[in-house]
């Protein structure tokens, strides 16, 4: 190697058409293509191609790899050129604009390159075409005329003779490599943009598929509980539940009866009088105090867990209907008798259930129909979730408290009872003080009503007032009252409370 030079950065693509290489070498014996004789673009190209230039007539007749370069003084010139080498095996063509004192050409779009006023030419090549600068292209069309001839006519001809041991006769060329690469395309910000914007979108779809699916197991395990009674989800205050008409008419009907049990020992005054009290019929005046006592009633976790529970309330003497507290009148008025043993007017039950409450209004037993369960859907998942654990750690607190206690505290239960030795309505002495009469139950005969035959008026709106009063919780029906941001959340993300 007697002569080399390196040029990057300043080299345009304008035509890409039969590359050999995308990422690699493009080499070859450079020249200058000959021109048909007398053509005009010799005399005006004679200025920047020097007469002793390799031409293809100057090279080698075996069949090498060449590559061409020619000053672009105007478009028909070039086209003039390129018609040239179309006949050789050139594997790529070099232009560069005379004059032009840029350090790199003018991109592959300016109106420099246009032939016939278009760049049509640039896809109809049957080879690569690239733009130089014109201080790198008059640098190699200079080199080319210098190394152009045998070992007697270059630049240092004898010392390249004398280090590679040739002969004087043997001819030098220049040998050109055009590496070609396709540099890593640079993303915009929009593409990591994208790119953040569809990972987002994958954690999200995927989090809310998972949800989906744990949340469709626990509607499924909900339900089951549901139907086998172990849930109520009234009782609860998950989901407002009203009764079938048709099932509530299955309920039995009866003419009220009953008569005190003449054969007791009589009572002492104070007794009497309060049992007369006690028996006494209840007003208006008595509704919070009723209220109160019906609000007490409370089922136990065997209750809850149960379809038709037995009531905690006794339910031997129920002298009025603690819906409208009309008293019943004995072998006169008609009584609807529930499963769990309370009875009302049945014009007062039979809309309490359709209409208000599916639960007893003493004891909460539900009057469902056995196996039933309304739709379960997600809303009705998570309250019933967060009823449980609240449960649960309550039970827990009670559990800790008890433990914490020590040997006083079980003294102190032992000599006074649970609450500490306070006083209270339901200790023994009290009941052993106030004797009870002895009751007999109700003697109840059972009737049927002709279709259509109402026993009593409707009732009236301080009673439905008192329905509302009985069902004793106003629970959350639905997501009526979330925004529309919680109702898409709890949409997109059904796990989330």
């Amino acid at each position: 190697m007697a002569y080399s030079a390196r040029f990057a950065g300043n080299t345009t693509v304008l035509s890409t058409r039969y590359t050999a290489t995308s990422n690699g070498v493009i080499s070859g014996l450079l020249y200058v293509p000959d021109l048909p004789y007398g053509d005009s673009c010799i005399h005006e190209t004679a200025p920047h191609v020097p007469l002793s230039v390799v031409r293809q007539a100057n090279l080698p007749p075996t069949n090498f790899h060449l590559i061409a370069i020619a000053p672009w003084v105007n478009g028909r010139c070039a086209d003039a050129y390129m018609d040239a080498a179309s006949t050789a095996p050139v594997r790529g063509f070099l232009f560069y604009m005379p004059g032009n004192a840029s350090a790199s050409p003018p991109p592959a779009d300016s109106p420099d390159w246009y032939i016939d006023d278009s760049a049509d030419w640039m896809a109809k090549t049957n080879y690569p075409v690239y733009a130089l600068s014109g201080m790198v292209g008059e640098v190699m069309m200079q080199h080319l005329s210098l190394y152009s001839g045998n070992m007697t006519e270059v630049p240092f001809g004898r010392n390249i003779s004398e280090r590679f041991l040739t002969d004087t006769g043997d001819y030098l060329r220049i040998w050109t490599e055009l590496a070609i690469s396709s540099p890593p395309m640079a993303f915009s910000t929009w593409v990591y943009v994208l790119i953040i914007i569809g990972v987002l979108l994958t954690v999200v779809a995927t989090t809310s598929l998972l949800m989906h699916l744990a949340q469709g197991r626990r509607r499924l395990s909900l339900r089951r509980r549901v139907v086998a009674g172990e849930v109520n989800l009234e009782a609860m205050g998950i989901k407002h539940l009203t009764v079938p008409l048709q099932h509530i008419q299955g309920f039995p009907l009866f003419t009220y009866h009953y008569e005190p049990d003449t054969s007791s020992p009589p009572l002492s005054p104070r007794s009497a009088k309060a049992t007369r009290s006690q028996t006494r019929t209840r007003s208006l005046d008595q509704t919070e105090s009723v209220t109160a006592v019906a609000r007490s009633a409370t089922v136990s976790e065997f209750g809850l867990g149960s379809q038709f529970a037995a009531s905690t309330a006794a339910t031997d003497y129920q002298p009025v209907c603690e819906i409208c507290l009309d008293p019943f009148e004995n072998r006169v008025t008609v009584i609807r008798e529930l499963p769990c043993g309370h009875i009302f007017h049945p014009e007062c039950i039979d809309e309490f259930l359709h209409e208000i409450s599916s639960l007893c209004p003493i004891c909460k037993t539900s009057m469902l129909p056995r196996g039933y369960c309304p739709k379960i859907t997600n809303s009705m998942v998570r309250r019933e979730r967060a009823v449980r654990r609240l449960r649960g750690r309550i039970e827990h607190d009670d559990d800790d408290r008890g433990q914490t206690q020590g040997w006083w505290g079980a003294t102190k239960g032992r000599l006074f009872g649970a609450h500490g030795g306070s006083m209270s309505s339901t200790s023994t002495e009290l009941q052993e003080t106030q004797p009870k009469p002895k009751k007999r139950p109700p003697q109840r005969e059972r009737v049927q009503l002709p279709p259509g035959d109402d026993p009593q008026t409707a009732p009236t709106a301080v009673t439905r007032e008192r329905m509302r009063e009985l069902a004793g919780f106003e629970p959350d029906y639905g997501e009526g009252g979330l925004t529309l941001w919680k109702r898409v959340r709890t949409r997109v993300f059904p796990g989330f409370d």
